[in-house]
């Protein structure tokens, strides 16, 4: 029997590695097809690489697609480094009578000269590797003799693989042009998978919050504050999203509306600009965010309007009433004397928030991880030290927490 083998990390296994398993599977006339998912690969580990049993549990999602192709945890539950020569060993023990055909990217192809006991396994298996499309620029300076295209590039690599005993098969197989460090980009930027991935491996992923994605659920607030704002406000509104779900799951608030204020915050900063006071007035009195006398407050300090705005376009929007998520975004910029906890959290997850770099950052931070009450503290008193070193005026909300935080 023919048996192939296609490890990596997976992480995450996306379309482009189904469409090699289907194509060497048809191609080699292979009985079975084995996906391996490494525990830590030797090549490429990454210290935020997803756990094994969820990179194990993508890959037995996405192999159900496929005919003749199974997910073996082989080298998982062996519980140590990756090695190549190892898996094949407990493989040819397993299948004593099998052909083995080791699938592997063309890039780590090139590379195989120095993988761990390279030799043993060009006696154990088969090596098969398919061109993947790239301009010659692309090919890494230790081949950069070889001018003639990349699969001559790799024709030629077998040839000096072949000297040292090996036996390589260089397949013309169609690549999807996609990379798991793209999808999980993808992810991180508040993106959806754009197809590059199985749908069950996209709902694992959203599921189980994997590579910093959303909910499905959360993508129209996605979608309406990157409508909204430039690609930094954007991306902070990602963070402070991220920061303050963490804040609430750590002092037992609600994650999930922590999130969704943080996602919409700032849903109108970059468009308030844009706006008169007056406009943003009129909105907010719509929907009864502010009252008389903070009307009179704010419009002589619109730079602070984006806040109560913010809380009228997520009613007007989304139609969100719910106190615990309007009021954290209302009192964002400002706070205010008897703030909930979920106020507290995402006025604390705006200072805090993994795009944040200014002076104070790190020690805001530390506090933060300590007590909500201190950091509320510490981060009231750099706001009005700051506000009084521009001279500017300072909100009475921001004088009446402050004055209520240090009793």
């Amino acid at each position: 029997m023919k048996t192939g083998i296609l490890g990596g990390s997976f992480d995450p296994i996306h379309n482009g590695h189904l469409a090699l398993a289907g194509e060497f599977t048809r191609r080699l006339s292979l009985d079975r097809l084995l996906l391996i998912p490494t525990l830590a690969p030797p090549h490429k580990s990454r210290p935020d690489m997803a756990d094994a049993g969820h990179r194990l549990a993508m890959c037995r999602l996405a192999a159900e697609r496929l005919e003749r192709v199974t997910v073996s945890d082989i080298e998982i539950r062996r519980g140590s480094v990756s090695y190549t020569i190892k898996t094949l060993e407990q493989l040819r023990e397993e299948y004593p009578d099998d052909e083995l055909f080791l699938i592997v990217g063309a890039d780590m192809f090139l590379s195989f000269k120095s993988w761990y006991r390279y030799r043993d396994i060009l006696k154990m298996a088969v090596i098969c590797a398919a061109p993947r499309q790239v301009e010659e620029s692309e090919i890494k300076d230790q081949h950069s003799e070889f001018k003639a295209g990349y699969r001559t590039t790799l024709e030629k690599f077998a040839s000096i693989l072949k000297r040292d005993g090996g036996r390589c098969r260089i397949e013309d197989i169609p690549l999807t042009r996609v990379s798991s460090t793209e999808i999980r980009e993808r992810y991180m930027n508040g993106e959806t998978s754009g197809g590059l991935l199985p749908a069950e491996v996209d709902a694992y992923i959203r599921q189980n919050r994997l590579y910093g994605s959303f909910p499905l659920s959360d993508q129209p607030y996605i979608d309406a504050v990157r409508a909204r704002n430039r690609p930094h406000r954007f991306f902070h509104s990602l963070c402070v999203a991220r920061e303050a779900e963490r804040l609430a799951a750590k002092y037992r608030a609600n994650p999930e509306k922590a999130r969704i204020a943080g996602l919409l915050h700032d849903i109108t900063k970059d468009q308030s600009a844009e706006l008169s006071a007056e406009k943003q007035l009129q909105l907010i009195q719509k929907f009864d965010i502010l009252n008389d006398s903070d009307l009179t407050i704010y419009q002589t300090q619109s730079k602070l309007l984006h806040a109560p705005v913010g809380a009228a376009c997520a009613r007007q929007l989304f139609g969100i009433t719910d106190p615990e998520i309007l009021l954290p975004i209302r009192y964002h910029t400002t706070a205010r004397a008897g703030m909930s906890l979920q106020e507290k959290i995402l006025y604390l997850a705006d200072f805090t928030s993994a795009d944040r770099d200014y002076p104070d950052v790190d020690e805001m931070r530390r506090r933060t991880e300590i007590s909500i009450s201190g950091a509320m503290e510490y981060a009231l008193a750099y706001t009005i030290n700051e506000l009084n070193e521009k001279n500017m005026t300072i909100h009475p909300d921001t004088l009446a927490a402050y004055a209520e935080v240090i009793k």
